[in-house]
Protein backbone atom coordinates (compact mmCIF):
# COMPACT_ATOMS: atom_id res chain seq x y z
CA UNK A 1 0.00 0.00 0.00
CA UNK A 2 1.36 3.39 -1.00
CA UNK A 3 2.29 5.51 2.00
CA UNK A 4 1.15 9.05 1.23
CA UNK A 5 1.77 10.43 4.70
CA UNK A 6 4.91 9.16 6.40
CA UNK A 7 6.65 11.82 8.51
CA UNK A 8 9.93 10.76 10.04
CA UNK A 9 10.70 10.89 13.74
CA UNK A 10 12.15 14.42 13.59
CA UNK A 11 8.97 15.85 12.10
CA UNK A 12 6.81 14.02 14.65
CA UNK A 13 8.93 15.27 17.57
CA UNK A 14 9.01 18.82 16.24
CA UNK A 15 5.25 18.94 15.61
CA UNK A 16 4.52 17.42 19.03
CA UNK A 17 6.80 19.97 20.73
CA UNK A 18 5.15 22.90 18.93
CA UNK A 19 1.64 21.75 19.82
CA UNK A 20 2.62 21.04 23.44
CA UNK A 21 4.25 24.47 23.87
CA UNK A 22 1.26 26.26 22.33
CA UNK A 23 -1.31 24.41 24.45
CA UNK A 24 0.74 24.89 27.62
CA UNK A 25 0.92 28.66 27.12
CA UNK A 26 -2.79 28.74 26.25
CA UNK A 27 -3.65 26.79 29.42
CA UNK A 28 -1.52 29.16 31.53
CA UNK A 29 -3.20 32.24 30.12
CA UNK A 30 -6.74 30.89 30.43
CA UNK A 31 -6.52 29.15 33.82
CA UNK A 32 -3.89 31.26 35.59
CA UNK A 33 -4.14 34.70 33.99
CA UNK A 34 -7.89 34.22 33.38
CA UNK A 35 -7.70 35.41 29.75
CA UNK A 36 -10.91 35.43 27.72
CA UNK A 37 -10.74 32.94 24.86
CA UNK A 38 -13.26 34.58 22.55
CA UNK A 39 -14.05 38.29 22.32
CA UNK A 40 -17.46 38.89 23.79
CA UNK A 41 -19.42 42.15 23.60
CA UNK A 42 -18.21 44.87 25.90
CA UNK A 43 -17.96 43.57 29.46
CA UNK A 44 -18.82 45.59 32.52
CA UNK A 45 -15.87 46.66 34.62
CA UNK A 46 -16.41 48.05 38.12
CA UNK A 47 -14.11 50.73 39.50
CA UNK A 48 -13.82 51.30 43.25
CA UNK A 49 -12.27 54.37 44.82
CA UNK A 50 -11.30 54.05 48.47
CA UNK A 51 -10.94 57.50 50.01
CA UNK A 52 -9.44 58.13 53.46
CA UNK A 53 -9.75 61.71 54.71
CA UNK A 54 -7.95 62.64 57.94
CA UNK A 55 -6.46 65.48 59.94
CA UNK A 56 -2.91 65.58 61.26
CA UNK A 57 -0.96 68.06 63.39
CA UNK A 58 2.06 67.35 61.21
CA UNK A 59 4.53 64.54 61.37
CA UNK A 60 4.91 60.96 60.19
CA UNK A 61 1.81 59.21 58.85
CA UNK A 62 1.38 55.52 58.12
CA UNK A 63 -1.72 53.94 56.60
CA UNK A 64 -2.67 50.63 55.06
CA UNK A 65 -5.81 49.36 53.30
CA UNK A 66 -6.46 45.62 53.13
CA UNK A 67 -8.69 44.29 50.37
CA UNK A 68 -9.44 40.70 49.32
CA UNK A 69 -7.47 39.52 46.30
CA UNK A 70 -10.60 37.93 44.89
CA UNK A 71 -14.32 38.08 45.65
CA UNK A 72 -17.20 36.10 44.14
CA UNK A 73 -17.00 36.69 40.39
CA UNK A 74 -14.08 39.15 40.40
CA UNK A 75 -10.35 39.59 40.82
CA UNK A 76 -9.15 42.88 42.30
CA UNK A 77 -6.22 45.07 41.29
CA UNK A 78 -5.38 48.43 42.79
CA UNK A 79 -3.28 51.52 42.17
CA UNK A 80 -2.67 54.62 44.29
CA UNK A 81 -3.16 58.16 42.96
CA UNK A 82 -1.98 59.95 46.12
CA UNK A 83 1.04 62.25 45.66
CA UNK A 84 3.32 63.12 48.55
CA UNK A 85 3.34 59.64 50.12
CA UNK A 86 5.50 56.62 49.48
CA UNK A 87 3.32 53.77 48.24
CA UNK A 88 3.85 50.03 47.96
CA UNK A 89 1.58 47.02 47.81
CA UNK A 90 1.90 43.34 48.61
CA UNK A 91 -0.12 40.14 48.61
CA UNK A 92 -0.53 38.40 51.94
CA UNK A 93 -2.87 35.56 52.92
CA UNK A 94 -5.13 36.11 49.93
CA UNK A 95 -5.45 39.87 50.47
CA UNK A 96 -4.01 42.93 48.74
CA UNK A 97 -2.26 45.19 51.25
CA UNK A 98 -1.71 48.81 50.14
CA UNK A 99 0.69 50.81 52.32
CA UNK A 100 1.35 54.56 52.49
CA UNK A 101 4.04 56.29 54.53
CA UNK A 102 5.50 59.77 54.69
CA UNK A 103 5.63 63.04 56.55
CA UNK A 104 2.55 65.23 56.26
CA UNK A 105 2.10 68.92 56.99
CA UNK A 106 -0.54 69.99 59.47
CA UNK A 107 -4.08 70.14 58.16
CA UNK A 108 -6.44 67.90 56.20
CA UNK A 109 -5.14 65.23 53.82
CA UNK A 110 -6.72 62.57 51.61
CA UNK A 111 -5.46 59.16 50.51
CA UNK A 112 -6.96 57.65 47.34
CA UNK A 113 -6.81 54.01 46.31
CA UNK A 114 -8.45 53.03 43.02
CA UNK A 115 -9.36 49.41 42.41
CA UNK A 116 -10.62 47.54 39.37
CA UNK A 117 -12.84 44.47 39.62
CA UNK A 118 -11.81 42.17 36.77
CA UNK A 119 -14.68 39.79 35.93
CA UNK A 120 -14.07 36.06 36.26
CA UNK A 121 -16.90 33.64 36.95
CA UNK A 122 -14.57 31.18 38.71
CA UNK A 123 -13.13 33.70 41.17
CA UNK A 124 -14.14 33.47 44.81
CA UNK A 125 -16.36 30.44 44.38
CA UNK A 126 -14.83 28.74 47.42
CA UNK A 127 -15.57 30.98 50.39
CA UNK A 128 -13.34 31.09 53.45
CA UNK A 129 -14.49 28.41 55.89
CA UNK A 130 -16.43 29.55 58.94
CA UNK A 131 -14.77 28.61 62.18
CA UNK A 132 -16.43 25.87 64.27
CA UNK A 133 -18.93 26.94 66.88
CA UNK A 134 -17.41 28.03 70.17
CA UNK A 135 -19.24 28.69 73.41
CA UNK A 136 -20.01 32.42 73.40
CA UNK A 137 -18.51 34.59 76.11
CA UNK A 138 -20.83 37.26 77.51
CA UNK A 139 -19.68 40.30 79.42
CA UNK A 140 -21.62 39.41 82.59
CA UNK A 141 -24.17 37.01 83.97
CA UNK A 142 -27.10 39.35 83.35
CA UNK A 143 -26.36 39.47 79.62
CA UNK A 144 -25.95 35.69 79.50
CA UNK A 145 -29.31 35.22 81.23
CA UNK A 146 -30.94 37.65 78.81
CA UNK A 147 -29.53 35.65 75.89
CA UNK A 148 -30.98 32.40 77.33
CA UNK A 149 -34.36 34.06 77.86
CA UNK A 150 -34.34 35.49 74.33
CA UNK A 151 -33.67 32.10 72.71
CA UNK A 152 -36.13 30.30 74.99
CA UNK A 153 -38.84 32.69 73.91
CA UNK A 154 -38.11 32.18 70.19
CA UNK A 155 -37.34 28.45 70.32
CA UNK A 156 -38.57 26.85 73.53
CA UNK A 157 -37.69 23.31 72.53
CA UNK A 158 -34.36 24.19 70.92
CA UNK A 159 -35.26 22.20 67.80
CA UNK A 160 -35.85 24.98 65.24
CA UNK A 161 -33.98 24.57 61.97
CA UNK A 162 -31.30 27.17 61.08
CA UNK A 163 -33.27 28.53 58.12
CA UNK A 164 -36.17 29.22 60.50
CA UNK A 165 -34.28 30.32 63.62
CA UNK A 166 -31.87 32.79 61.97
CA UNK A 167 -34.57 35.10 60.47
CA UNK A 168 -36.43 35.01 63.80
CA UNK A 169 -33.34 36.03 65.75
CA UNK A 170 -32.48 38.89 63.40
CA UNK A 171 -36.07 40.16 63.29
CA UNK A 172 -36.74 39.98 67.04
CA UNK A 173 -33.46 41.69 67.93
CA UNK A 174 -35.08 44.85 66.57
CA UNK A 175 -38.01 44.49 68.96
CA UNK A 176 -37.24 47.00 71.72
CA UNK A 177 -40.30 45.87 73.67
CA UNK A 178 -38.53 42.70 74.77
CA UNK A 179 -36.56 43.14 78.04
CA UNK A 180 -33.94 40.67 76.87
CA UNK A 181 -33.27 42.75 73.72
CA UNK A 182 -32.81 45.91 75.79
CA UNK A 183 -30.23 44.03 77.86
CA UNK A 184 -28.39 42.55 74.90
CA UNK A 185 -28.45 45.82 72.90
CA UNK A 186 -28.86 48.62 75.47
CA UNK A 187 -28.09 51.38 72.98
CA UNK A 188 -30.00 49.90 70.05
CA UNK A 189 -26.75 49.64 68.14
CA UNK A 190 -26.78 48.49 64.53
CA UNK A 191 -24.16 47.33 62.06
CA UNK A 192 -21.23 45.17 63.12
CA UNK A 193 -22.10 45.09 66.83
CA UNK A 194 -25.65 43.97 66.05
CA UNK A 195 -24.38 41.11 63.86
CA UNK A 196 -21.87 40.00 66.50
CA UNK A 197 -24.62 39.74 69.11
CA UNK A 198 -26.75 37.73 66.68
CA UNK A 199 -23.76 35.47 65.98
CA UNK A 200 -23.35 34.76 69.70
CA UNK A 201 -27.02 33.85 70.00
CA UNK A 202 -26.77 31.46 67.06
CA UNK A 203 -23.63 29.90 68.53
CA UNK A 204 -25.67 29.00 71.63
CA UNK A 205 -27.80 26.85 69.31
CA UNK A 206 -24.76 25.32 67.57
CA UNK A 207 -25.05 27.32 64.32
CA UNK A 208 -21.67 28.63 63.08
CA UNK A 209 -21.83 32.18 61.76
CA UNK A 210 -19.68 35.26 61.24
CA UNK A 211 -19.78 38.94 60.45
CA UNK A 212 -19.08 39.98 56.86
CA UNK A 213 -18.86 43.61 55.72
CA UNK A 214 -18.85 45.01 52.22
CA UNK A 215 -20.50 47.37 49.77
CA UNK A 216 -23.16 47.18 47.06
CA UNK A 217 -22.17 47.49 43.41
CA UNK A 218 -24.49 50.31 42.37
CA UNK A 219 -23.32 52.46 39.46
CA UNK A 220 -22.57 56.05 40.44
CA UNK A 221 -23.04 55.48 44.15
CA UNK A 222 -20.74 57.73 46.16
CA UNK A 223 -19.51 57.71 49.75
CA UNK A 224 -20.62 54.19 50.58
CA UNK A 225 -20.00 53.00 54.11
CA UNK A 226 -19.47 49.33 54.87
CA UNK A 227 -22.69 47.34 55.21
CA UNK A 228 -22.76 44.51 57.78
CA UNK A 229 -24.22 41.12 56.83
CA UNK A 230 -24.51 37.82 58.67
CA UNK A 231 -23.15 34.63 57.10
CA UNK A 232 -24.20 31.28 58.57
CA UNK A 233 -23.14 27.78 57.65
CA UNK A 234 -25.70 25.01 57.35
CA UNK A 235 -26.77 22.56 54.67
CA UNK A 236 -23.11 22.20 53.58
CA UNK A 237 -22.90 25.76 52.32
CA UNK A 238 -22.79 29.38 53.45
CA UNK A 239 -25.95 31.50 53.57
CA UNK A 240 -25.99 35.29 53.92
CA UNK A 241 -28.72 37.23 55.74
CA UNK A 242 -29.61 40.91 55.88
CA UNK A 243 -29.55 41.92 59.57
CA UNK A 244 -32.11 44.70 59.01
CA UNK A 245 -34.85 42.50 57.52
CA UNK A 246 -33.71 39.02 58.51
CA UNK A 247 -34.20 37.84 54.93
CA UNK A 248 -31.90 35.48 53.07
CA UNK A 249 -29.82 37.36 50.50
CA UNK A 250 -28.72 35.94 47.16
CA UNK A 251 -26.77 37.46 44.26
CA UNK A 252 -27.79 41.08 44.87
CA UNK A 253 -24.58 42.89 43.95
CA UNK A 254 -23.14 42.74 47.45
CA UNK A 255 -19.32 42.79 47.41
CA UNK A 256 -17.80 41.29 50.59
CA UNK A 257 -14.59 43.05 51.59
CA UNK A 258 -13.83 41.59 55.00
CA UNK A 259 -15.15 38.99 57.41
CA UNK A 260 -14.68 38.41 61.10
CA UNK A 261 -12.18 40.72 62.71
CA UNK A 262 -10.12 41.37 59.57
CA UNK A 263 -8.95 44.99 59.58
CA UNK A 264 -9.81 46.99 56.46
CA UNK A 265 -8.03 50.24 57.39
CA UNK A 266 -5.11 50.84 59.73
CA UNK A 267 -3.78 54.37 60.11
CA UNK A 268 -1.38 56.02 62.53
CA UNK A 269 -0.44 59.63 63.29
CA UNK A 270 -3.79 61.15 62.32
CA UNK A 271 -7.03 62.40 63.84
CA UNK A 272 -10.64 61.83 62.80
CA UNK A 273 -10.04 59.43 59.87
CA UNK A 274 -13.06 59.01 57.59
CA UNK A 275 -13.21 56.09 55.18
CA UNK A 276 -15.71 55.60 52.37
CA UNK A 277 -15.90 53.95 48.96
CA UNK A 278 -17.33 55.21 45.65
CA UNK A 279 -18.43 52.90 42.83
CA UNK A 280 -18.46 53.44 39.05
CA UNK A 281 -19.36 51.02 36.25
CA UNK A 282 -17.66 51.20 32.86
CA UNK A 283 -17.25 48.91 29.84
CA UNK A 284 -14.17 47.33 28.29
CA UNK A 285 -13.50 45.13 25.29
CA UNK A 286 -12.21 41.58 25.56
CA UNK A 287 -8.71 42.66 24.47
CA UNK A 288 -8.54 45.33 27.19
CA UNK A 289 -9.87 42.82 29.69
CA UNK A 290 -7.09 40.37 28.76
CA UNK A 291 -4.59 43.17 29.20
CA UNK A 292 -5.90 43.86 32.70
CA UNK A 293 -5.73 40.18 33.56
CA UNK A 294 -2.19 39.97 32.27
CA UNK A 295 -1.22 42.88 34.52
CA UNK A 296 -1.85 40.61 37.51
CA UNK A 297 1.37 38.78 36.67
CA UNK A 298 4.47 40.12 38.34
CA UNK A 299 6.69 39.05 35.42
CA UNK A 300 5.87 41.76 32.88
CA UNK A 301 7.67 39.97 30.03
CA UNK A 302 4.74 37.51 29.87
CA UNK A 303 2.44 40.41 29.07
CA UNK A 304 4.96 41.92 26.64
CA UNK A 305 4.91 38.73 24.53
CA UNK A 306 1.21 39.25 23.86
CA UNK A 307 1.84 42.78 22.58
CA UNK A 308 -0.56 44.54 24.95
CA UNK A 309 2.15 47.00 25.97
CA UNK A 310 2.66 48.21 22.40
CA UNK A 311 1.21 51.57 21.29
CA UNK A 312 -2.33 51.35 19.92
CA UNK A 313 -1.25 51.92 16.31
CA UNK A 314 1.20 49.03 16.48
CA UNK A 315 -1.40 46.86 18.21
CA UNK A 316 -3.84 47.40 15.35
CA UNK A 317 -1.10 46.53 12.87
CA UNK A 318 -0.12 43.33 14.66
CA UNK A 319 -3.74 42.24 14.93
CA UNK A 320 -3.65 41.88 11.14
CA UNK A 321 -0.12 40.47 10.99
CA UNK A 322 -1.05 37.84 13.59
CA UNK A 323 -3.52 36.45 11.05
CA UNK A 324 -0.96 36.01 8.27
CA UNK A 325 0.08 32.46 9.34
CA UNK A 326 -3.57 31.34 9.13
CA UNK A 327 -3.90 32.83 5.65
CA UNK A 328 -0.63 31.16 4.65
CA UNK A 329 -2.06 27.84 5.86
CA UNK A 330 -5.02 28.38 3.52
CA UNK A 331 -2.68 28.87 0.54
CA UNK A 332 -0.70 25.76 1.50
CA UNK A 333 -3.94 23.74 1.56
CA UNK A 334 -5.05 25.19 -1.80
CA UNK A 335 -1.75 24.41 -3.49
CA UNK A 336 -0.63 21.15 -1.83
CA UNK A 337 -3.88 19.39 -0.98
CA UNK A 338 -6.36 20.78 -3.49
CA UNK A 339 -3.78 21.26 -6.22
CA UNK A 340 -4.83 24.66 -7.62
CA UNK A 341 -2.07 26.77 -9.15
CA UNK A 342 -1.95 30.40 -8.03
CA UNK A 343 -0.01 33.27 -9.54
CA UNK A 344 2.95 33.13 -7.19
CA UNK A 345 3.12 31.29 -3.89
CA UNK A 346 1.88 33.91 -1.42
CA UNK A 347 0.67 36.66 -3.72
CA UNK A 348 -3.00 35.98 -2.70
CA UNK A 349 -2.09 36.55 0.96
CA UNK A 350 -0.52 39.93 0.24
CA UNK A 351 -3.40 40.98 -1.99
CA UNK A 352 -5.96 39.96 0.65
CA UNK A 353 -3.94 41.99 3.17
CA UNK A 354 -4.42 45.00 0.89
CA UNK A 355 -8.16 44.20 0.68
CA UNK A 356 -8.38 44.86 4.44
CA UNK A 357 -7.74 48.54 3.71
CA UNK A 358 -9.64 48.88 0.45
CA UNK A 359 -12.63 46.71 1.23
CA UNK A 360 -13.43 43.54 -0.71
CA UNK A 361 -15.56 45.00 -3.52
CA UNK A 362 -13.41 48.06 -4.17
CA UNK A 363 -10.27 45.95 -3.83
CA UNK A 364 -11.34 43.36 -6.41
CA UNK A 365 -12.41 46.05 -8.88
CA UNK A 366 -9.14 47.96 -8.43
CA UNK A 367 -7.06 44.78 -8.69
CA UNK A 368 -8.75 43.67 -11.91
CA UNK A 369 -8.39 47.14 -13.47
CA UNK A 370 -4.73 47.52 -12.51
CA UNK A 371 -3.80 44.03 -13.72
CA UNK A 372 -5.75 44.40 -16.97
CA UNK A 373 -4.27 47.79 -17.83
CA UNK A 374 -0.86 46.61 -16.65
CA UNK A 375 -0.96 43.60 -18.99
CA UNK A 376 -1.85 45.91 -21.85
CA UNK A 377 1.08 48.17 -21.01
CA UNK A 378 3.37 45.15 -20.62
CA UNK A 379 2.43 43.90 -24.10
CA UNK A 380 3.38 47.30 -25.50
CA UNK A 381 6.75 47.24 -23.72
CA UNK A 382 7.46 43.78 -25.12
CA UNK A 383 7.65 45.23 -28.61
CA UNK A 384 10.50 47.52 -27.48
CA UNK A 385 12.74 44.48 -26.69
CA UNK A 386 13.77 45.86 -23.27
CA UNK A 387 15.89 43.91 -20.77
CA UNK A 388 14.04 42.33 -17.83
CA UNK A 389 15.09 44.76 -15.04
CA UNK A 390 14.33 47.96 -17.02
CA UNK A 391 11.08 46.42 -18.21
CA UNK A 392 9.90 45.58 -14.68
CA UNK A 393 11.02 49.02 -13.47
CA UNK A 394 8.98 50.66 -16.20
CA UNK A 395 5.96 48.58 -15.20
CA UNK A 396 6.36 49.67 -11.54
CA UNK A 397 6.46 53.34 -12.53
CA UNK A 398 3.42 52.98 -14.74
CA UNK A 399 1.54 51.12 -12.00
CA UNK A 400 2.29 53.99 -9.58
CA UNK A 401 0.93 56.51 -12.07
CA UNK A 402 -2.09 54.32 -12.71
CA UNK A 403 -2.87 54.06 -8.98
CA UNK A 404 -2.53 57.82 -8.63
CA UNK A 405 -4.97 58.38 -11.49
CA UNK A 406 -7.47 55.90 -10.02
CA UNK A 407 -7.33 57.61 -6.62
CA UNK A 408 -7.93 61.04 -8.17
CA UNK A 409 -10.85 59.75 -10.24
CA UNK A 410 -12.37 58.00 -7.23
CA UNK A 411 -12.09 61.18 -5.14
CA UNK A 412 -13.65 63.26 -7.92
CA UNK A 413 -16.73 61.02 -8.08
CA UNK A 414 -16.98 60.69 -4.28
CA UNK A 415 -15.85 57.05 -3.96
CA UNK A 416 -13.78 57.18 -0.78
CA UNK A 417 -12.94 53.47 -0.90
CA UNK A 418 -11.20 53.91 -4.21
CA UNK A 419 -8.57 56.12 -2.60
CA UNK A 420 -7.27 53.12 -0.66
CA UNK A 421 -5.86 51.44 -3.76
CA UNK A 422 -2.56 53.07 -2.86
CA UNK A 423 -2.20 50.36 -0.21
CA UNK A 424 -1.63 47.69 -2.84
CA UNK A 425 1.97 46.39 -2.71
CA UNK A 426 3.55 47.92 -5.79
CA UNK A 427 6.26 45.33 -6.31
CA UNK A 428 3.76 42.47 -6.03
CA UNK A 429 1.48 44.08 -8.61
CA UNK A 430 4.35 44.77 -10.98
CA UNK A 431 5.67 41.24 -10.54
CA UNK A 432 2.17 39.81 -11.06
CA UNK A 433 1.82 41.75 -14.29
CA UNK A 434 5.26 40.58 -15.44
CA UNK A 435 4.58 36.96 -14.48
CA UNK A 436 1.13 36.98 -16.12
CA UNK A 437 2.52 38.31 -19.38
CA UNK A 438 5.25 35.65 -19.42
CA UNK A 439 2.72 32.86 -18.84
CA UNK A 440 0.54 34.45 -21.54
CA UNK A 441 3.41 34.24 -24.01
CA UNK A 442 4.64 30.76 -22.99
CA UNK A 443 1.45 28.85 -22.15
CA UNK A 444 -1.24 30.94 -23.73
CA UNK A 445 -3.90 33.36 -22.47
CA UNK A 446 -6.09 30.56 -21.09
CA UNK A 447 -3.50 29.43 -18.53
CA UNK A 448 -2.63 33.01 -17.53
CA UNK A 449 -6.27 34.03 -16.99
CA UNK A 450 -6.98 30.80 -15.09
CA UNK A 451 -4.10 31.37 -12.68
CA UNK A 452 -5.17 34.97 -12.13
CA UNK A 453 -8.74 33.88 -11.40
CA UNK A 454 -7.56 31.14 -9.02
CA UNK A 455 -5.34 33.67 -7.26
CA UNK A 456 -8.23 36.07 -6.93
CA UNK A 457 -10.50 33.30 -5.61
CA UNK A 458 -7.78 32.27 -3.13
CA UNK A 459 -7.82 35.83 -1.80
CA UNK A 460 -11.42 35.43 -0.67
CA UNK A 461 -10.94 32.87 2.17
CA UNK A 462 -7.75 34.69 3.22
CA UNK A 463 -9.62 37.98 3.36
CA UNK A 464 -12.56 36.49 5.28
CA UNK A 465 -10.20 34.99 7.87
CA UNK A 466 -8.01 38.06 8.25
CA UNK A 467 -10.98 40.44 8.52
CA UNK A 468 -12.73 38.36 11.19
CA UNK A 469 -12.67 40.38 14.43
CA UNK A 470 -13.05 37.26 16.59
CA UNK A 471 -10.02 35.56 15.06
CA UNK A 472 -8.01 38.80 15.15
CA UNK A 473 -8.60 39.16 18.87
CA UNK A 474 -7.93 35.47 19.52
CA UNK A 475 -4.63 35.28 17.63
CA UNK A 476 -3.49 38.64 19.00
CA UNK A 477 -4.18 37.58 22.58
CA UNK A 478 -2.82 34.08 21.99
CA UNK A 479 -0.02 34.40 19.39
CA UNK A 480 1.32 31.03 20.53
CA UNK A 481 -1.51 29.41 18.53
CA UNK A 482 0.53 30.19 15.41
CA UNK A 483 2.82 27.39 16.57
CA UNK A 484 -0.06 24.98 15.94
CA UNK A 485 -0.52 26.54 12.49
CA UNK A 486 3.19 25.96 11.88
CA UNK A 487 2.81 22.34 13.01
CA UNK A 488 -0.04 21.81 10.51
CA UNK A 489 2.05 23.29 7.69
CA UNK A 490 4.93 20.94 8.59
CA UNK A 491 2.58 17.96 8.46
CA UNK A 492 1.22 19.02 5.07
CA UNK A 493 4.84 19.37 3.93
CA UNK A 494 5.37 15.60 4.20
CA UNK A 495 2.18 14.67 2.34
CA UNK A 496 3.04 12.83 -0.90
CA UNK A 497 -0.38 11.64 -2.01
CA UNK A 498 -2.63 12.79 -4.81
CA UNK A 499 -4.07 16.28 -4.78
CA UNK A 500 -7.82 16.65 -5.26
CA UNK A 501 -7.45 17.99 -8.78
CA UNK A 502 -5.17 15.05 -9.66
CA UNK A 503 -7.86 12.52 -8.76
CA UNK A 504 -9.80 13.61 -11.82
CA UNK A 505 -6.66 13.75 -13.95
CA UNK A 506 -5.58 10.17 -13.12
CA UNK A 507 -9.09 8.71 -12.87
CA UNK A 508 -8.70 6.71 -16.14
CA UNK A 509 -5.85 4.76 -14.55
CA UNK A 510 -8.16 3.16 -11.98
CA UNK A 511 -11.17 2.55 -14.26
CA UNK A 512 -11.83 -0.92 -15.76
CA UNK A 513 -10.98 -1.30 -19.43
CA UNK A 514 -14.66 -1.58 -20.32
CA UNK A 515 -15.27 1.91 -19.01
CA UNK A 516 -12.29 3.39 -20.86
CA UNK A 517 -13.37 2.24 -24.32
Amino acid sequence: MLRVFAPDRRIVLLVSALVLIALSILYFKVHVLKFTLLPSPETELWLLECRVKFETPGGPVRASISMPEEVPGYFLTGVSTTPGFRFDSEERDGRLIANWSGTADGGTHTILYQMRLIPDRHAGRIADPIEPVRKPVWSDGITAAAAEAFLKQLDPGGRAKPEVLIPRVLKELHNRNLPSVRTLLPENRQGAHFVRIAGKLLAMRGIPSRLVEGIYLVDGRRRQMLSAQLEAFYGNRIHRFDPLTGKLRTADGFLPLRNGDTSLLEIQGVRNPKFHISVLKTSVTAANLNQLRGSLVRHSWILDLSGFNLPLEEQNLFKQIAMLPLAILVIVIIRNLIGLQTMGTFMPVLISLAFLDTGLTAGIISFVLIISIGLLIRSCLTKLNLLMVPRISAVVILVILLMKIMSVIAYTFGFTHGQAVTYFPLIILAWTIERSSMIWEEDGPRVAVRQLLVSLLACLPCYLLMSNATLQCFFFSFPEMNLIVLALILLIGVYTGYRLTELKRFRPLVLPCSEKF
